[in-house]
């Protein structure tokens, strides 16, 4: 491990030691595919990389670079990508060798969107004695990214209710971005190697990964083809490069659904208000079966009202993504009796409140998933995990087609295979979370020997609990998952349950 006094690409990240900074702080059709051995190549540019300070909106201290690689990585000539780097150095003026590198989840979201975390947000200890890393992975943020709408613009209401990928924008898409990208050379793997390269010329020896959601696909990827260089990870909301997504959708929605329904029912004014909660959700259900509903709801800006054509899958499909945190899933009760009673006004407010595609480069994660999930997923495991549950096959369908529509770049033999590491990983699975469920995270612990999981019974998709970030301080602090007391999970409750939506969520009467 090299000392971080002993570094000089450390004094290149910090600006030299004596230098003053102030801190603060997610039928049948042709398809491309590439078919290579996915092979290191050298670095484009094998000299340190050199940061220089930069102005970033609500972070102060801040470095930043462009980092060059080339987007097809075998060949190694080429188009040529520049990855977006930040570096935030840590506030003390010897801080510990072992950087900190967070990957982002989606896929499709930027890395360097969380950098403000690290001085006023989850990540501000660390920030004390770590420098903290964010690369926007290529096809992201402003490393090239492969930007397109597919559907997730609400001020396009026919379309944003309307059917889920639609094939003309998959198509419209990808035309547009082939023009200045191939779209099989954006692949976690490929990713994970330009992450190499980045630390390497950063001087790090060794790193820690904090990553969330998709992120923590692409930290056990990275585990499994750069696993010497990484000390300890912490995972929160933890897939694994096996879940197919988005096979393993409906089941993980289904479950924080039954939950809900049980923590409703149990609570004194969830249960009163809305005491016939899934009897109500299948009345919903039932009216599409004769196909779209035609409902009242308002224009994003301005108000007016109108109506528009909802899609089953589309409905359930929002319902799934509230049910991710827990600070949108206490709005689910409320959304399921107002649509109960032909109100679908709140469920509009919700879905445009929270839109977590709209924030996704849309091209890299149509390559991610077409690429890594859906190949592997077989018609009997789609009828399976789609059996019984609210979400159904639809959603499942709707991303298989199109893929059909998307050039499927390669994946190494083995790739959904269980990543095994002798790293120190901590694994923080939330119960409620009806995106990566805790048996993912039970999945992935079995081929990590020096891995943990903490489980939170009342707890999501999020990193919003005093418990997490202590939890993820205390493994960088000790090196060692095992040393990492876990207990406080217990303490983490449900927020309550919402009767009315609060007036900045309306959009109209709520």
């Amino acid at each position: 491990m090299i000392a971080h006094s002993q570094n000089p690409l450390r004094e290149s990240v910090r600006g030299g030691h004596d230098a003053p900074m102030a801190f603060r702080l997610t039928l049948t059709v042709t398809v491309t595919i590439t078919v290579a051995v996915l092979v290191a190549a050298p670095r484009l540019d094998a000299a340190p990389l050199a940061t220089k300070p930069c102005d970033l909106p609500g972070v102060e201290g801040a470095r930043c670079a462009t980092f060059e690689v080339f987007e097809n990585r075998r060949l190694g000539k080429g188009r040529r990508i520049g990855l977006n780097v930040v570096v935030l150095p840590a506030v003390a003026a010897k801080p510990a060798p072992d950087a900190v590198f967070w990957l982002h989840g989606g896929p499709g979201a930027p890395a360097t969107e969380v950098a403000g975390a690290g001085t006023q947000g989850f990540l501000k200890e660390l920030h004390q004695d770590h420098d903290l890393v964010f690369v926007d992975q290529r096809g992201t943020g402003k490393s090239h990214p492969l930007q397109c709408d597919i559907g997730d613009d609400p001020t396009h209401l026919d379309v944003f209710f309307g059917p889920l990928f639609p094939p003309e924008l998959v198509r419209r898409c990808r035309a547009a971005l082939e023009k200045d990208a191939d779209l099989t050379m954006y692949t976690t793997p490929i990713a994970m190697d330009d992450l190499d390269d980045v630390r390497a010329a950063l001087g790090y020896a060794k790193i820690d990964l904090v990553a969330a959601s998709y992120g923590t696909i692409a930290a056990q990827v990275y585990l499994r083809q750069h696993g010497d260089h990484v000390r300890a990870a912490f995972l929160l909301g933890v897939a694994t490069p096996g879940v197919k997504q988005p096979l393993l959708f409906p089941r993980g929605a289904q479950h924080a659904m039954d939950l809900l329904y049980e923590d409703c029912a149990a609570d004194d004014v969830c249960g009163k208000a809305f005491p016939r909660l899934k009897e109500e959700l299948a009345a919903v259900l039932a009216r599409f079966d004769a196909g779209p509903l035609r409902v009242n709801l308002v224009e994003v800006n301005g108000g007016k009202p109108r109506s528009v054509l909802l899609t089953r899958d589309n409905f359930v499909e929002r319902l799934r993504l509230l049910l991710y945190t827990t600070t949108f899933a206490r709005f689910v009760p409320l959304v399921i009796h107002r649509a109960f009673e032909n109100d679908f006004l709140p469920f509009e407010s919700i879905a445009v409140n929270y839109n977590p595609g709209g924030g996704l480069a849309r091209g890299m994660y149509f390559t991610v998933t077409c690429s890594e999930g859906v190949p592997f997923i077989s018609d009997e495991e789609l009828r399976r995990e789609a059996a019984g549950t609210f979400v159904g096959e639809g959603r499942i369908v709707a991303h298989r087609n199109a893929c059909k529509e998307w050039p499927r770049g390669a994946v190494p033999p083995g790739y959904i295979d269980p990543v095994r590491s002798d790293v120190p990983v901590l694994l923080f699975s939330g119960e409620l979370d009806g995106s990566t469920p805790p048996w993912f995270g039970k999945s992935a612990l079995q081929s990590l020997p020096n891995g943990v999981q903490i489980t939170a019974r009342y707890y999501g998709h999020q990193f919003d609990a005093p418990c997490s970030v202590e939890t993820m301080d205390a493994l960088i602090a000790k090196g060692s998952a095992k040393a990492v007391d876990g207990s406080c999970a217990a303490a983490i409750r449900r927020p309550p349950f919402a009767t009315e939506l609060p007036p900045q969520l309306s959009l109209g009467r709520s």
